[in-house]
């Protein structure tokens, strides 16, 4: 029997070979170490150098290296670095020259001090220099000789700041310590304020007022070396600065004259990861670049300048396609303001006509001239017979999603079956509807075409073009329909189906509503979503009439209410609908006499004349067809004793506001999605101008 371990397992993760972190300089004897840094042209190297590891800082720093630092400031282009003062040892002294840091005011990265005397960092900024001027500087008091101030550091030189009119001094610019400090001199105010406060507490008692001026005439002396010395520092600075320029210059110049001579781009070159590192280096350096320097790594500027002219190309290439697009999208949506082309697919679909797809794929760079290209007549013709072509297509792709492969007729009054009424599809992939939709929750041929599927919120759908296989047909929709062009004696595939249904109005009445709701003829597809069965009946004139008269219809009202904007929300609190379940009660149903039926042909009859328009005379009986079934049911007709009792009163509405309405609706309809044929108002709404 095997015996399980007691403790769990742990895996071993791989172990990767460890890779040599090892630096070189540490591995080196100190004299050839020495050896290297004496070479360098700057202690800014050797500063650099010793703060690798800590133990080259340890080995840099110790006193009996202390040459090297020496030898390489007495050698620093373009000329040596000045003595330091007694307070600064050689690497001290390296690193208040050369040390970066951020500035006061902003705190952004700047290269030395802008004034060594005050070390003071300060960037170029306006701003940063008039917030430091009003913040952190104390001018001198005139008529003031407190023993404290000459303890205390000054400004170097006028110029350290810049203009003097740039940095709200008004003195000569090429002043210089100590004529800076003798005209009007210029403090920190956190130095000068530290040191009153000091004098202060000293003058307080006569013993520690003497030790306090004793302490500042041997400070005074110690200020009067730094001040000299950071005299010597800036106008180092100065100079440097000057050569620095002008190598800049020469060696920008050589590289313009060796890109014309090999036949490059300046600026490409200038910009490779071989070549910029170089004339930085160098620049800085203070060293001319040489031909040598370039021929050592030709090789791999030759190749960074390829990968930028690819970038480029591609950018360029994908700039223009960009453009191209943004044309075809422009004229895409004029058809659709102008409703030239009726109706439009898609625009993923409009991109991939052929005569789009090749002026997406042009040359053609400007966006302008290719708009006015696309707007000229040859092309137009173009896009109007390609749009013809993908709509045969598209029709009979989804003609045989309905069954109807292959179909054709020789009369032009008969629609394509995806052109009719019956022809109501659903999306496979999103289940969703366009805003136009959303009552019906189904799509015809244009709002095919047009479809989109929806992003939701776990996932993105591309856009794709119009491929039918992405639909299938809405049963439910199409069943009803069908019932509903039956019981108005339209044919199905007449042409002029829509015009003739619309014509009706709203009278047809919902069987299997347990109030009397009358709906206009298209909201029958949306309203059926609510039934398992649904039995309509079209009512004569006369009775919607009765039923609507003092609570008419407003087509598209519960759309316009559910909508988010600040209108619809004001719109909504106010409390003036009222249930038509409620209110819009049926009659008592008779208990005896006679029920008798009329034939389909006589209902198709009655219901033709009253789409004509012909609605007085005999009122027409409503004649009522399952939607599922499609065939016709029985209309009552006869009368009854209590038919002849007044019909039974409605009751009294009761007013809500429009969201306390759905939830009656809600709680005891049953009722989730409120429709127009579900409430009306007291008053009318008066809506804003656009």
């Amino acid at each position: 029997m095997t015996k399980h371990p007691l403790k769990k397992q742990k895996r071993v993760q791989p172990q990767t070979e460890p890779k040599d972190s090892t630096c070189h300089l540490t591995n080196l004897p100190l004299e050839l170490l020495a050896e290297i840094l004496l070479y360098t042209a700057s202690p800014k190297a050797i500063l650099s150098v010793a703060r690798c590891s800590k133990f080259l800082c340890l080995t840099l720093l110790h006193p009996r290296n202390q040459y090297l630092w020496k030898s390489s400031r007495q050698n620093c282009l373009p000329t040596p670095l000045p003595e330091p003062c007694p307070q600064f040892t050689e690497a001290a002294f390296v690193a208040f020259v050369f040390d970066a840091g951020p500035c006061e005011i902003c705190g952004n990265i700047v290269d030395g001090f802008k004034s060594y005397g005050l070390q003071a960092r300060l960037c170029d900024k306006p701003d940063c220099k008039e917030t430091f001027r009003q913040d952190k500087l104390q001018d001198r008091v005139f008529a003031s000789n407190h023993v404290f101030e000459d303890i205390l550091p000054v400004v170097e030189s006028r110029e350290c700041f810049g203009t003097p009119s740039s940095f709200g001094f008004s003195f000569i610019s090429s002043q210089v310590w100590p004529q800076t400090e003798l005209s009007n001199a210029v403090f920190r105010r956190s130095d000068w304020t530290l040191a009153h406060q000091k004098f202060v507490d000293a003058s307080s008692k006569p013993e520690l007022l003497g030790k306090f001026i004793a302490d500042c005439q041997r400070k005074s002396a110690e200020k009067k070396a730094y001040m000299q010395m950071c005299v010597s520092v800036f106008a180092w600075r100065k100079t440097y600065s000057a050569a620095l320029r002008d190598m800049k210059g020469i060696n920008t110049n050589f590289s313009k004259n060796l890109a014309a001579k090999e036949g490059l781009v300046f600026w490409d070159m200038v910009q490779t990861p071989t070549y910029a590192p170089l004339l930085k280096r160098k620049s800085m350096a203070l060293e001319k670049i040489e031909q040598s320097d370039y021929n050592l790594r030709e090789a791999a500027i030759a190749t960074e300048l390829v990968k930028i002219a690819e970038r480029r190309g591609r950018r360029t290439h994908e700039a223009g396609y960009s453009a191209r697009r943004n044309a075809v999208e422009k004229h895409y949506n004029r058809l659709r303001a102008l409703k030239q082309e009726t109706p439009l697919p898609c625009l993923p679909s409009f991109r991939e006509l052929p005569i789009i797809h090749q002026l997406q794929h042009s040359n053609q760079s400007d966006e302008k001239m290719l708009d006015k290209n696309i707007q000229s007549k040859p092309i137009q013709n173009l896009i109007r017979s390609e749009l013809a072509k993908f709509h045969v297509e598209a029709k009979n792709s989804l003609a045989e999603i309905l069954g109807l492969l292959n179909w054709k007729s020789p009369s032009s009054k008969k629609a394509h079956p995806a052109e009719r009424l019956t022809a109501q599809f659903r999306c496979r992939t999103c289940q969703r509807v366009e805003a136009k939709y959303r009552e019906s929750g189904c799509m015809d041929y244009a709002g095919v075409i047009m479809h989109q599927c929806a992003v939701t919120l776990d996932k993105s759908v591309p856009a794709k073009p119009f491929k039918a296989s992405r639909f299938e047909k809405d049963e439910k929709a199409i069943a009803v329909i069908t019932t509903l062009l039956k019981t108005c004696g339209i044919a199905s595939d007449e042409k002029d189906a829509p015009k003739l249904l619309s014509a009706i109005g709203p009278r047809i009445s919902c069987l299997s509503c347990d109030a009397q709701i009358v709906l206009e003829p298209m909201a029958v597809i949306g309203h059926s979503r609510r039934h398992e069965s649904m039995t309509i009946a079209l009512l004569p004139q006369d009775d919607a009439n009765t039923i609507l008269s003092e609570r008419p219809l407003s087509q598209g009202l519960a759309t316009k209410l559910l909508n988010k904007g600040s209108v619809a929300v004001n719109m909504r609190n106010q409390k003036i609908y009222t249930c038509r379940h409620c209110v819009q009660v049926k009659p008592a149903m008779p208990t005896t006499g006679g029920v008798s039926t009329k034939s389909s042909s006589e209902t198709n009859s009655a219901a033709s004349s009253s789409a004509g328009g012909s609605s007085s005379g005999a009122a027409t009986k409503p004649a009522t067809l399952d939607s599922t079934k499609s065939t016709p049911a029985a209309a009552i007709t006869a009368k009854s004793p209590q038919q002849d009792q007044p019909p039974k009163a409605d009751r009294k509405p009761t007013l809500y506001i429009f969201d306390g309405l759905r939830s009656h609706l809600k709680g005891l309809h049953k009722i989730t999605d409120i429709r127009d044929e579900d409430f009306f108002c007291t008053k009318e709404l008066e809506w804003p101008k656009k």
